[in-house]
């Protein structure tokens, strides 16, 4: 679970409103809709969580820092938003750049939170974006990938960890997650 549940319980106060003017109490079976997505932002951040999340490439020790803000809708598997990302070489050095959101690939809903107290419009679960990556350094490059996002709220499954995974295809797969490196949620609009 998250490294501080007083943290999520401080998004009580924060959400509230939202909760009263949203839609009422969800369930897993109750997934469908639009939904914001929030990883390592100035909502997360406001929380106590330190700024973005981040994961490892298993084949380098390669590590990348994600923040990003979205939306994404489960019918229609469209998604928008992006962030940004800092790719930290293992040996030593950084690289910059943004990624804009293409299209939503899957959500696997964990439930909504009412489990940790939390108000039902906020969600757990497994999301998968398309992404298009550019990097500072040559900004007329643009990289297909795949942003993989998971939130612990609700009822994950055993073995679920908070946190993301980047696969920059053909480039380098940042495919381990690194607990407790930053935090994530989903609300339902």
């Amino acid at each position: 679970m998250h490294r501080s549940i007083t943290r999520w319980l401080a998004l009580l106060g924060l959400v509230t409103a939202m909760a009263l003017a949203g839609t009422g109490v969800a369930s897993a079976a109750q997934e469908a809709g639009t939904f914001e997505y929030h990883v390592g932002d100035a909502l997360i951040q406001s929380l106590g969580f330190p700024e973005g999340n981040q994961a490892m490439a298993s084949s380098n020790g390669d590590r990348v820092l994600v923040v990003a803000t979205g939306t994404f809708t489960t019918d229609g598997k469209s998604a928008t938003g992006g962030g940004h990302f800092t790719h930290f070489f293992s040996g030593g050095g950084s690289a910059t750049g943004t990624f804009q959101a293409t299209r939503m690939i899957s959500f696997q809903s964990y439930g909504n939170a009412t489990p940790q107290g939390l108000p039902a419009n906020l969600f757990g679960g497994k999301l998968v974006l398309a992404v298009v990556i550019t990097p500072d350094a040559s900004p007329g490059l643009h990289l297909p990938a795949t942003l993989t996002v998971e939130c612990e709220l609700g009822n994950p499954p055993s073995g679920s960890v908070e946190g993301i995974r980047l696969n920059v295809y053909d480039v380098i797969n940042f495919n381990k997650t690194i607990p407790e490196s930053g935090a994530n949620v989903y609300i339902k609009q």
